[in-house]
């Protein structure tokens, strides 16, 4: 009985083991992998590690380059994500859920309520939380939209009263700016306006040439599918050692567990890249995305949703249309063969090219898409899918070409 309680206990401390090495090594970026797996040699006397990436390249000046490289937005945000701001681990949850929705301009781009059902919360909190990211760096991050993101950048300025309101004002009728030029402290609130930034993230933009690709789709007769291995480690077992003790065979262990779950690693992203690219065949040909889902991927993988979510933080895909991050091909379903992408990207297509005079209003916009696709639509659906694209009303528009034109 004894020896069974001894095994389990083992056992359980294993998994335990493994999963504390597991989860952060899946969702590591794969330029990252070389300091956690040399950081793992320095305690581990039985982990050997060799840069692959150190073999492949001998170029220094471009090893210290690329092993430079700056902090993401993510990275940011995520670091202050903690108290007093998101003081109890509901609120953190929350916050780190909302990030998860936070395109690369900074902007929020998620459903508060599909956030409070993810979260056993109400729409209220979630809300809450989010008006929380206006005191973060970089300011005006999480905000809905430009106008809410100027908001979020002029809270954290230390104005008077009286500024503080006609700066409002100016950042809710931008498209008329002039039409306040007379204001005896217009100057004042334009040089306050001009130190915004727009898109809140513009700083964390970076060229596609810095990011590093884990995996290249190339189209020829066929779709091939190729891990990027230069940045992985090359990890051998010694064994110096004569003596076993508990110590001894637990860093032994630990050392076999970071070799298998480098291998897991890869394996597992392998596995779900191919998936996405076998259900976003049409995209890589030139089409647009199909509806697919986290939750989809995760039950026919065999992995939770919050595995998969991990999984495909920060990495990347690069094919002939260029690079793309892999959560941008999870997208929701509006019917059974048809993503919310391609509709958004459809009514992008209509607004670019329509009538200056006479912009689409929104219902045009419904009438146009249920046409197109046969299907009903609710215009409050489409009003989403605008503000998502950060295009503004058919009548916001109208003024602007008048200016422009």
């Amino acid at each position: 009985m004894a020896n069974a309680i001894n095994l389990y206990t083992s056992q359980k401390q294993n998994l335990q083991l493994s999963l504390r090495l597991w989860l952060p090594l899946l969702q590591a970026p794969i330029q990252d992998l070389e300091t956690i797996f040399k950081e793992h040699s320095y305690d581990n006397p039985f982990l050997e590690y060799r840069s692959s990436f150190e073999s492949n390249y001998s170029s220094s000046g471009f090893i210290e380059n690329m092993s430079s490289q700056p902090e993401s937005l993510q990275e940011k945000v995520l670091d202050q994500i903690e108290a007093p701001l998101f003081p109890t681990p509901n609120s953190q949850k929350v916050a780190k859920e909302i990030l998860m929705y936070i395109n690369t301009d900074g902007y929020f781009e998620g459903d508060i309520e599909e956030i409070a059902i993810k979260c056993n919360t109400t729409k209220e909190f979630v809300e809450s939380i989010r008006q929380r990211f206006a005191f973060l760096d970089p300011c005006g991050v999480g905000a809905l939209d430009l106008i809410e993101s100027f908001m979020f950048q002029l809270s954290q300025i230390p104005v008077d009263e009286e500024l503080n309101r006609f700066v409002q004002k100016i950042i809710c009728n931008l498209k008329n700016i002039d039409k306040y030029h007379k204001h005896h402290r217009f100057e004042e609130a334009t040089e306050i306006i001009k130190k915004f930034k727009s898109p809140p993230a513009i700083d964390f933009q970076e060229d596609n040439e810095y990011i590093i690709p884990d995996f290249f789709v190339k189209v020829d007769d066929d779709i091939s599918v190729i891990m990027n291995h230069s940045y992985y480690p090359d990890l051998i077992i010694t064994d110096p050692f004569k003596s076993k003790n508990d110590e001894l065979r637990h860093k032994l262990k630990e050392a076999r567990d970071l070799v298998n779950l480098l291998d897991l690693r890869k394996s597992t992203l392998y596995k779900l890249v191919l998936l996405i690219v076998e259900k976003q065949m049409g995209f890589f040909i030139g089409s647009e995305l199909k509806p697919m889902t986290m939750a989809q991927v995760a039950s026919e993988i065999g992995f939770e949703e919050s595995t998969i979510s991990r999984a495909v933080s920060n990495k990347y895909i690069k094919c002939d249309r260029g690079i793309f991050s892999l959560k941008s091909f999870f997208t929701n379903a509006v019917s059974s063969n048809l993503s919310s992408s391609e509709i958004k990207n459809y009514i992008q297509n209509l607004i670019e090219n329509e009538n200056h005079d006479e912009p689409l209003t929104d219902q045009d916009l419904v009438d146009l898409v249920m046409k197109r696709y046969d299907m009903e639509m609710v215009r409050r659906t489409i009003t989403k899918y605008r503000k998502l694209l950060h295009v503004p009303s058919s009548k916001e528009r109208k003024k602007v070409y008048k200016v422009r034109d």
